[in-house]
């Protein structure tokens, strides 16, 4: 076979594309991009120090395909798009790959709004970020309008609001434009004294509030000069402004790394507008020997996804085809993009910064990673089962008297939740209240899908029930014959003063000793917990979408998937009914006439 692939890889062109290791079944394992396609893939079987996974995945190889490319901006395109699509299991991939929020004032707006978005549009607007951290963004946006009152509301609630403004108003968070309590010339200032802050200017923050207070005072207008003190001392006397904001840094992003064999901790810090806004962690394992290829990989991965592309790109080490990546990042950012890696000065600072971060993150994960082995070692001694419960799985039956019968599934991988393999079932076999059999049903199902892509079984399946529960779910593992390929119990709420719940084998009349293993119980019972609340929400969704189906049954024009587009944009029947005609024929997927037959109906 290596033979035959050097054949074939002797025949490749010399001209930059993108070749892709294929394994058995025709599956891509590897997917990379060549300046030259024959010198490139060649090298993969020349023998080298260093070469880290290498050998391993060159023997899996079954054929080698390409994509000739017309230069290097696109083979970067076309690699990443083919292993987002593909998945390849020797590529580098990014766990946490979603869009982060970012900060966005609407400055073509009369008078602009403050909001949080996850879509960066040309023109229009500012946009400052993006934060990584839910509860970092939270903050800054309530210390905006603490400072600067500026509306956060949408267009049709600004104009509800024309005769008395909000409660937003009353709290001092909101300036009331929409009732005219501020002038579009004092609005403008607040606007241009929230950019200044958001961008990081402190020192003409505060010059600039110092000259109007001044100004104030010499003109006898000493309420404004008050407020404007009053700012002032707010600038100086909140600690999260240190937080974001130093003069020593520029708009950038800094990448460090942390390497230990085949595992790769790489840090992004994001600085933004002369502020460190944020920084952001992955782990991944790379097979390359070759920390170059392996930061190159990242960073087309990385900014690949809807990332800000920030004006420069700060990293340790040169990578290879550099000015193929400033080409591709300046072409998809539409403006000029810098690839830099410093050897010495502040910005070598920025760097050795980002590594030292790198470091620590490993060090912390790592040690992390060794509390939740022993999390889950004593569980399986605890509980009696074969096997470490690295992954578990647990179920809940969710029902009101029989009615609008639901089954939840959450999923924890490694001890911490993994969301994206929640799921929710209708239960469809029963139509009154019983639990044995909905149990049965839904983990039948599961159980039928085990050979599926991203499928695969856990090491532990966790029954929210008793020992009727626990019977229906071992019979329907038997069912599907895999009864012995995952370990299968129950926990039961506790009786008595106890708040501690028990944990149930099939086969075994006692519960398992957990007596001195309180952690061990008590994160089984949170995994049960939320198992019943995903359960429980989908279950308050259910009963939403009837009663807005009740109440606006016979609309004409109106069907089931109106009913859903109305309830997810307004959120209650009351809220339907307050909105304009406007308002409602302004929503995807309803027309004028739609619009006008609800409201017609409804009152």
């Amino acid at each position: 076979m290596r033979e035959k692939i050097l054949e074939l890889s002797n025949s490749f062109p010399t001209t930059t594309g993108i070749y892709i290791m294929k394994g058995s079944g025709g599956k891509p394992i590897y997917i990379g991009k060549a300046k030259n396609l024959r010198a490139r893939v060649m090298s993969y079987f020349q023998k080298q120090r260093d070469r880290g996974q290498i050998p391993y995945m060159v023997r899996e190889v079954d054929s080698i395909d390409y994509v000739v490319t017309d230069g290097e901006s696109e083979a970067l395109f076309i690699e990443n798009s083919l292993i987002k699509r593909h998945k390849p299991k020797y590529n580098i991939r990014l766990k946490d790959d979603k869009t982060f929020s970012s900060l966005r004032l609407s400055i073509e707006e009369k008078f602009p709004r403050l909001s949080r978005t996850r879509r960066i549009k040309d023109g229009g607007a500012f946009y400052f970020g993006p934060f990584a951290s839910g509860k970092f963004l939270k903050n800054t946006i309530s210390l905006v309008h603490r400072l600067f009152p500026l509306r956060d509301c949408t267009q049709s609630k600004f104009e509800r609001h024309k005769t008395r403004p909000c409660l937003n108003y009353f709290m001092k968070l909101c300036s009331g434009p929409c009732a005219g309590k501020i002038s579009e010339e004092d609005y403008g200032e607040l606007v241009r004294q929230a950019t200044s802050f958001l961008r990081g200017e402190r020192k003409k923050l505060v010059k600039m509030i110092r000259e109007m207070m001044e100004k104030a005072s010499e003109e006898a207008r000493y309420e404004k000069a008050a407020y404007y003190r009053d700012q002032l001392v707010s600038l100086r006397e909140n600690a999260e402004i240190e937080k974001i904001t130093s003069s020593r840094f520029e708009d950038m992003d800094i990448v460090g790394f942390y390497r230990e064999s085949e595992h790769y901790e790489f840090t992004v810090l994001l600085s933004r507008g002369g502020s460190i806004v944020d920084k952001l962690d992955f782990s991944v394992k790379s097979f390359h020997g070759d920390e170059t290829e392996s930061l190159r990989e990242f960073l087309g991965r990385f900014y690949f996804s809807d990332h800000y592309i920030p004006k420069r790109v700060l990293f340790p080490v040169s990578i290879r085809d550099r000015e193929g990546y400033c080409q591709w990042l300046t072409e998809k950012k539409g403006k000029r993009v810098y690839l830099e890696s410093p050897k010495k000065g502040s910005k070598n600072e920025l760097v050795r910064l980002a590594m030292r971060n790198a470091r620590e993150s490993f060090s912390r994960k790592a040690e992390e990673k060794a509390k939740q082995g022993k999390l889950l070692k004593s569980i399986r001694k605890s509980a009696g089962i074969k096997r470490v419960p690295c992954t578990i799985e647990c179920f809940d039956i969710s029902n009101i008297q029989g009615h609008q019968i639901v089954a939840s599934l959450v999923r924890f991988r490694n001890a911490k939740p993994e969301r994206d393999r929640y799921r929710r079932y209708r239960i469809t076999t029963t139509s009154g209240q019983d639990d044995f059999q909905s149990m049965y049903e839904v983990v039948y199902r599961r159980a039928l899908r085990a050979t599926e892509n991203n499928w695969d079984l856990p090491d532990l399946i966790l029954i929210d029930g008793g020992k009727g529960q626990l019977n229906a779910a071992r019979e329907a593992l038997q069912e599907c014959k895999v009864e012995n390929d995952v370990d299968l119990a129950s926990i039961a709420k506790a009786e008595g003063r106890t708040r501690i719940d028990k944990i149930y084998l099939y086969g075994k009349d006692e519960p398992c000793d957990f007596s001195s293993n309180k952690k061990g119980i008590y994160f089984l019972m949170r995994i049960r917990d939320e198992a019943h609340r995903f359960a429980i929400t989908h279950h308050r969704e259910l009963r939403k979408d009837k009663t807005l189906a009740s109440q606006m049954d016979g609309v004409p024009g109106i069907g089931k998937k109106r009913k859903i587009l109305l309830l997810n944009h307004f959120g209650t029947v009351e809220k339907i009914k307050g909105a304009t005609a406007e308002e409602l024929a302004s929503i995807k997927g309803m027309t004028k006439q739609a619009a006008r037959n609800v409201k017609e109906f409804l009152h």
